[in-house]
């Protein structure tokens, strides 16, 4: 019987195959990527806000261990009379550039804002990203959607 292995070129070098059984593991420091660059290893965790004017802070959980890379914002409407900040922290350690401002001045349904964190900014596996939002003016404006992007 001849051996067949799990992981191989196909014939013609230009296809990897991972056999059923096999496994494809990416060692610290490696990377996956799409032919733009972007990581696979990348996913977001979504979150809703229904009232951006609203001072308070959310908890959003997070199922796997990575690195905070984005934080990403769009609204349903134009912001109130005050600049709207998203803050996060983890543990109570204020992220490095992680502040989103969603600013009053030319908001619009649909405006969209991001951060890019850059250090303390390393969750664990069952951890939570506080997301501090302050500002807006007054009541109900506007709704908040965001998402948090996380990097394994």
């Amino acid at each position: 019987m001849m051996y067949q292995p799990k992981t191989y070129f196909e014939q013609g070098g230009d296809t990897f195959v991972v056999a059923a059984g096999g496994t494809l593991r990416i060692e610290t420091g490696g990377a996956v990527q799409a032919p733009s660059g972007a990581s696979l290893l990348s996913y977001a965790l979504p979150f809703d806000i229904a009232d951006g004017s609203a001072d308070a802070t959310y908890y959003i959980p997070v199922p796997f261990a990575g690195t905070l890379t984005g934080i990403i914002t769009a609204i349903d409407g134009a912001v109130g009379t005050a600049n709207i900040t998203v803050t996060a922290s983890i543990g109570g350690v204020a992220v490095t550039d992680g502040l989103v401002t969603i600013a009053t001045a030319g908001s619009a349904a649909g405006d969209f804002d991001s951060a890019s964190p850059s250090a303390n900014n390393v969750v664990a596996a069952g951890s939570v990203v506080a997301l501090a939002v302050a500002g807006g003016g007054s009541g109900s404006s506007p709704r908040l959607h965001g998402s948090l992007i996380i990097t394994r």
